[in-house]
């Protein structure tokens, strides 16, 4: 029976709780909806949701499953549990069964332990080019390999002289080969007659099915290569690289698929720290990130970041915000992508610049809410902020806030991290695991590497994934304090369990309470003793410059700085008045000197913005126009007894002058339109998206409870009028690859049905090759040549009985 049609048949016998959980785990299949269960298994065979789901079988599964796609290549025969156990080095069936059993609730395999087990359409295709990091088979390699043929035949008369080399086709020889290194006995023996570093050679090749060799050309090889070479031991791709041919590569490996099966993740740390170092360190670097939060907010609120033509943030802009914030340009850009991420920093399209979507609201919440919102954005974004400063491919490298970090898998990922760090950290063995900031104990430390191992056990098809996100993200986490001193913190364990709300909860309990005031010295410095009240910090960030950083910065006041706050509408009095509301010491003699000289001489000239003026010697005619209810609305003001200012155009102010009867002249020249101020609300400008709106699903093909119902429903009752024809056509489609792979693996003709170019049946017999992205290659024996024909032209495939194509 079709392995398509049984899988339809077991999903059709299952309850609808494990239906639910199949399509929990599985969930692309009903997007969109199935009209039955034969469309269900269609798509559950097909090649894309099968590398879907590959995508989230652990290691053990995905060992059972490569073991049991290399054993049923060659017959397709249903391949049983004891088996599959001895491919895989096991002594027992129960773990493999126990395999078997999830790799079935997951519809990735289908059959019984009594009747075997087969992998689900087209997994051989989904798996790898190489499952289980074996090479292909003699006969693959004859047919991709033109020399590889006949060699085979040459090596078989070699391995077996009594075969009737002469004879032999290249399939026929395959055999010959295959049946020497399968047996454990003609292995040995055939391996004791190797030249020297013949068995080290294979070694080599005992991971990977391909490897280099400077000398594994046909002229000029090593004694051992060339042995190789002559048995088909070694298939040659080109001069410098070989091939490990599949039955090869197992007898390399004790006649296994696999030498051992991982069924125990990898939960060792290796290093520990205390409780309380960790705890420190994170809410250090909690307090830190939100102090450099708000300080980045007020620079974009008096100056929003400009981007590049290419997109992002250029090295002028991050180097003002790191000045601005005083951090380092990695801490920079970390800052305006974790900003971005929560939406508090939002792209204006109009002028192609960062700007603040809300730093009023920022400023009203507090210190735990602030820390919610930043690590909520952070997991949601579909960003890799790590990836900043990377090279690309052409040797450019990754600008902040450009599109090149973009990843839709980094919410995945993040998510698989802190999963990874909670197992890890409650492996047997620690100490002390609890989560305050009086805990004593060891805790243990997550180094990249181990995080990063126990990931791929989960997922090892993402292990490159893991590799290059990991380590960033790590460093991400530990700013947020989900994790200190490498260690996971109470707040990263509660955020890992999907308490967010608690894990605030806790950082308000922890962190220290912010001080409102500050220590002025004579050295026109003020100390801060700890982490300043937000609105302390501005009104000094107003007047003064941070030296340092932490929460013991110190703020230096100069002329300069004075002179910025006046410039921001303060005067003396209230400059005085706020140091010596929030000075715990009174204020120095220099210092009170130094806010009185500057502001004395503050003033002096001033500048402002004028869009249009207007000159006359007539007193009358300025009498006039002040006079004119309409110059107040074009702000007209005199500057002097014969000039006049306005923030209007000169085309404005020239259409007023004419409606009341002049005519002036313009002498005018196109200037640029005037800008608002900093933080002047435009009330025509369209409403900024809430911070939800920037923020991706955790997974794109989640579905909801809701949509598994009505996709039961639909399955349990089909009636007339619900056969879907594309489920319909992908079902025939996949059925039709099915049969082929068959005929490919049994060596047998077929009768092809094909649509030629004008719609027209056309029907052969061939014998079937290979079939991969979308084109079947197959062998005309009529004409005796080989062609190519599309997939979407085949119309029906039927298998000829008791034919064989060896060749």
């Amino acid at each position: 029976m079709s392995a398509i049609r049984a899988l339809a048949d077991q999903l059709a016998l299952r309850s609808d709780d494990d239906v639910r959980r199949l399509l929990t785990v599985r969930p692309d299949l009903i997007l969109p909806p199935v009209p039955d269960f034969a469309a269900l298994a269609a798509r559950a065979s097909s090649r894309t949701s099968l590398q879907r789901a590959l995508d989230n079988v652990p290691r053990p599964q995905l060992q059972v499953l490569e073991a049991l796609v290399v054993l049923t290549e060659d017959d397709g025969a249903a391949v049983p549990p004891a088996r599959l156990a001895t491919a895989l080095s096991q002594d027992g069936t129960d773990a493999v069964e126990s395999i078997l059993a999830d790799l079935a609730r997951r519809a990735l395999v289908v059959g019984s332990v009594a009747e075997g087990f087969l992998p689900v359409g087209a997994m051989a295709d989904a798996v790898a080019p190489y499952p289980a990091g074996l090479g292909r088979s003699f006969r693959t390699l004859a047919r991709s390999i033109p020399r590889f043929g006949p060699a085979l035949v040459r090596a078989a008369a070699i391995l077996d002289p009594d075969s009737g080399h002469q004879a032999l086709t290249s399939a026929a020889a395959a055999r010959v080969l295959e049946a020497v290194t399968a047996d454990p006995d003609a292995w040995g023996r055939l391996m004791a007659g190797a030249p020297e570093g013949a068995e080290a050679l294979l070694a080599r090749l005992h991971d990977t099915p391909v490897g280099s060799t400077a000398t594994a050309g046909d002229a000029g090889a090593s004694p051992a290569v060339q042995w190789l070479l002559d048995r088909c031991l070694l298939a040659p791709l080109d001069a410098l690289h070989v091939e490990l041919p599949r039955s090869v590569g197992r007898a390399v490996r004790d006649h296994a698929v696999f030498t051992s099966l991982d069924l125990e993740p990898p939960v060792a740390t290796g290093r520990t720290t205390r409780a309380t170092l960790r705890d420190n360190a994170a809410f250090g670097a909690i307090a830190e990130t939100l102090r450099q939060t708000g300080a980045l907010l007020d620079v974009v609120a008096g100056s929003p970041v400009s981007t590049l033509r290419s997109g992002g943030v250029g090295v002028r802009e991050l180097r003002r915000v790191r000045e601005a914030v005083h951090c380092s340009n990695g801490e920079a850009a970390w800052l305006l992508e974790l900003a971005a991420a929560a939406g508090l920093l939002i792209l204006d399209p109009d002028d192609s610049r960062w700007k603040t979507s809300r730093p009023e609201a920022w400023e009203a919440l507090e210190r735990d809410a602030q820390w919610q919102l930043l690590v909520e954005g952070w997991l949601a974004v579909d960003r890799a902020p790590a990836l900043v400063g990377s090279k690309l491919p052409d040797g450019t490298s990754v600008n902040t806030l450009a599109a090149e970090a973009s990843r839709p898998d980094a919410p995945m990922v993040r998510q698989r991290l802190l999963s990874v760090a909670l197992d890890l950290s409650d492996a047997p063995g620690d100490v002390d695991l609890e989560v305050g900031p009086g805990t004593a104990g060891q805790v243990p430390v997550l180094t990249d590497h181990a995080v990063v191992g126990l990931a791929t056990w989960h997922q090892p098809r993402l292990h490159r994934r893991f590799s290059r996100l990991v380590p960033g993200m790590l460093a991400e986490a530990a700013a947020l304090g989900l994790t200190g001193g490498g260690a996971l913190t109470g707040a990263g364990r509660l955020v890992a369990q999907g308490r967010l709300e608690d894990a605030a909860l806790g950082v308000r309990d922890a962190l220290p309470a912010p001080v409102s005031h500050v220590v002025l010295q004579a050295d026109l410095t003020a100390v801060a003793p700890g982490y300043l009240q937000p609105e302390v910090a501005r009104g000094l960030l107003r007047m003064s410059t941070p030296e340092g950083q932490g929460p013991a910065t110190t703020y230096r006041f100069s002329a300069d700085s004075i002179r910025t706050a006046l410039d921001a509408g303060e005067d003396a009095p209230s400059i005085l008045d706020f140091l010596r509301t929030h000075s715990a010491t009174e204020i120095p003699q220099a210092l009170s000197y130094l806010v009185e000289d500057t502001a004395s001489r503050h003033g002096g000239l001033r500048v402002g913005r004028a869009g249009s003026y207007l000159c006359t010697d007539d007193d009358a005619v300025t009498a006039t126009v002040l006079a004119d209810p309409r110059a107040a609305v074009l702000g007209i003001v005199q500057i002097a007894p014969t000039v006049l200012v306005s923030p209007a155009s000169a085309q404005e102010l020239t259409n007023l002058l004419r409606d009341l009867g002049f005519a002036p002249a313009s002498d005018a020249v196109a200037v640029a339109a005037p800008v608002a101020p900093p933080g002047t609300a435009d009330p025509s400008a369209p409403g900024r998206p809430a911070p939800d709106r920037l923020r991706s699903r955790l997974n794109p093909w989640s579905v909801a409870e809701e949509e598994i119902t009505a996709q039961l429903v639909a399955l349990r009752t089909p009636g007339p009028g619900t056969t879907d024809p594309a489920g319909t056509a992908d079902s025939e489609t996949l059925l039709g690859l099915e049969t082929l792979r068959a005929a490919i693996r049994s060596r047998s003709r077929i009768r092809l049905g094909t649509a030629d170019s004008e719609g027209n049946h056309v029907c052969q017999v061939l014998v079937p090759l290979s079939v991969s992205g979308g084109r079947l290659r197959v062998f005309d024996p009529e004409n005796q040549v080989e062609k190519v024909v599309s997939v979407h032209r085949v119309m029906d495939v039927e298998i000829l009985e008791g034919s064989t194509a060896d060749g």
